[in-house]
């Protein structure tokens, strides 16, 4: 087995984190009986979804999320009486509020045909309209919605998912079910040639990229883009750090993946406290095995980099029930910790509470 490199002491307790979605309905009894659950099986924390694919903004002033600071205000007296950490969970530049959609669909990326997110359903979905992180306004936008999100008393960290560019190609045991041909890039799906990134690319490089025969084989335009993303993600991880949360994010599974298939060189997100990749086997058409190699290849990665993040392997919950051998495959990879996606599978088969115990009680 190879040596692992790591930033962090050996003696470090090993973290198991969970992934849920949070419900503006969810009866406080229900969340009591999940968290008591969550905190019996051994899991540390929970990242509980406040911000996602159809939020209640209403105003279209302020754009302020009440909906996420309700969800997070009635869990965080919850997770704090079962002594778990609570982190909110945000989508980042994946946001579909209408209210922000009227008021600013400049901001949204154009592809390599010239359609703006705002106008299209990328993979036919409706909720996948991504901001532009070259464009004014949309940093302290993002900013905004971390700020509000930190209001809430007894909150552990803010959690940033989607902190990426739409995919230039999906991960490919995704591409038979979503009906797609990506053999390549192709231009429907390679975002952001707004005039905002053309204008700012061609003064520094004196290039049009729509120009180029093959932007993806261009190394200065790649390299703009994974620039231009780590430095709007670094900004809103250092606005964690100074609301004096935890600082997280979920990218994908390796830094060469993540680079390729969503402009997302995660390695250079440096104010983050922890990094989560998806390490979804299956969607790679991967055995779970290789859960292990992608989280060596983040582990080596950071740790060549300086970069001082924790990593914790994001895995799907096995329909096996096998927790175990997650956590060992984590574990051998060099990996902090582990975060099972999600705990809605507990709520399907109430037999994993203990499968996991078992497996956490031998930490």
């Amino acid at each position: 087995m190879a040596t692992i490199l790591s930033c962090h002491p050996a003696e470090e307790p090993f973290r198991v984190y969970a992934w849920m979605s949070g419900k503006i309905d969810m009866p406080e009894e229900r969340l009591d009986s999940i968290f008591s659950n969550a905190a019996r099986a051994g899991i540390s924390g929970i990242y509980l979804e406040c911000h996602g694919g159809y939020p209640s903004i209403l105003d279209s002033t302020s754009f302020r999320d009440s909906a996420a600071l309700t969800i997070l205000r009635r869990a965080v007296p919850v997770a704090k009486k079962h002594g778990l950490e609570l982190h909110a969970w945000m989508w980042t530049t994946n946001r579909c509020e209408e209210t922000l959609l009227q008021a600013h669909p400049e901001w949204y990326e154009v592809n390599g045909l010239g359609e703006s997110l705002a106008d299209i359903e990328m993979y036919n979905r409706k909720h996948y309209r991504f901001l532009c992180p070259n464009h004014e306004g949309v940093a302290e936008y993002l900013k905004d919605r971390v700020r509000e999100l930190a209001e809430v008393e007894g909150l552990d960290g803010i959690h940033l998912d989607f902190i990426r560019f739409p995919d230039a190609i999906l991960p490919y045991g995704l591409h038979e079910s979503r009906g797609v041909v990506q053999d390549k890039v192709y231009p429907q799906w390679d975002c952001c040639y707004c005039d905002e990134c053309r204008a700012k690319f061609k003064a520094q490089t004196g290039i049009d990229p729509l120009e180029l025969d093959d932007p993806t084989a261009n190394p200065e335009w790649m390299q703009f883009r994974w620039d231009a993303m780590a430095q709007l993600a670094d900004g809103l991880l250092e606005e964690i750090q100074a609301c004096g949360l935890k600082a997280s994010a979920a990218v994908f599974a390796t830094p060469e993946e993540a680079r390729k298939l969503v402009r997302q060189d995660w390695v250079q997100f440096r104010h983050a406290d922890a990094l989560l990749p998806m390490i979804y086997h299956t969607s790679y058409a991967q055995p779970a095995e290789w859960i292990e190699t992608a989280t060596r290849e983040g582990v080596t990665a950071l740790a060549a980099a300086g970069n001082k993040a924790r990593l914790y392997s994001g895995v799907s919950v096995p329909r096996d029930g096998d927790f175990a051998g997650r956590i060992a495959l984590a574990r051998a990879g060099g990996a902090s910790g582990i975060c099972f996606f999600s705990l809605e599978a507990f709520f399907r088969h109430p037999e994993y509470w203990s499968q996991l115990q078992a497996a956490t009680a031998a930490l």
